[in-house]
């Protein structure tokens, strides 16, 4: 397994106009292009994108999945398009600037595989972010052998997979919130526990240092100067059932 299932990527934009431009809505889905100049994403590979506007500290993390690449340098289109599940950041960029979230360091994003110890039966979830307080668990609460978990329960927590410089063993946390439609679980470390403390702390770097490695794309310039963006054609997309 790998301690870091999604490829972490960073989309950087120079006004909230072009940013919208690139975001294409197709059957209630988003579509992006992310240009490479050296051919890295596959096809059907995770990804975390960090979309930023160069005029502000605003930013926005989005979970998709490689759709398709795209490999035509004589048109000047190099990359890979990227699905992401739903349409909500191009709808609340409708609004304005304020759709997307004041930059907040002390909050992680990531995807790693950690196994939720909580009763007799441990089982898998996926950490979305990480603070110096808590982190927040998505599936912890819909996995197989997986108890009604309820603020306030206590729980170990160990990542799977992991290799250095990230910890093993996260140690103990209790719940703070938790949405039974969603699965997504809020928890907040016992940091009086010193393991818990180093751990936190070695996962927290552990990320960041992994953010600076992160491929990053720039806009260009000469696109949007019509007003639309000049990507490649968008692949075909499967339709929902």
């Amino acid at each position: 397994m790998e301690k870091q299932t999604g490829s972490l990527l960073k989309a950087r934009f120079g006004g909230l106009s072009q940013l919208q431009n690139h975001l294409h809505v197709v059957d209630g889905r988003t579509v992006f292009f992310f240009r490479e100049p050296t051919p890295r994403l596959q096809g059907g590979e995770r990804v975390l994108v960090e979309l930023s506007l160069a005029t502000s500290e605003q930013v926005s993390t989005l979970r998709g999945a490689v759709l398709g690449r795209v490999d035509a340098p004589e048109s000047g289109h190099r990359g890979a398009w990227i699905e992401f599940p739903d349409a909500k950041l191009a709808k609340r960029l409708e609004r304005g600037g304020q759709g997307i979230a004041t930059r907040q360091h002390q909050r992680l994003a990531c995807d790693l595989l950690v196994e939720v110890r909580q009763g007799r039966r441990p089982f898998l979830a996926r950490m979305m972010d990480v603070s110096i307080g808590g982190a927040r668990i998505l599936g912890a609460t819909a996995g197989v052998g997986a108890l009604p978990l309820r603020p306030g329960a206590g729980m170990g927590l160990r990542l799977m997979g992991a290799g250095a410089p990230f910890p093993a063993d996260l140690g103990r946390a209790d719940a703070v919130r938790v949405d039974l439609n969603t699965g997504e679980l809020a928890i907040r470390w016992v940091r009086s526990d010193p393991v818990v403390r180093a751990a936190s702390m070695k996962l927290i770097d552990a990320l960041r240092s992994s953010w600076r490695q992160a491929q990053e794309m720039v806009h260009a310039p000469p696109c949007c100067a019509l007003g639309r963006a000049t990507d490649p054609p968008m692949p075909t997309m499967r339709r929902r059932l």
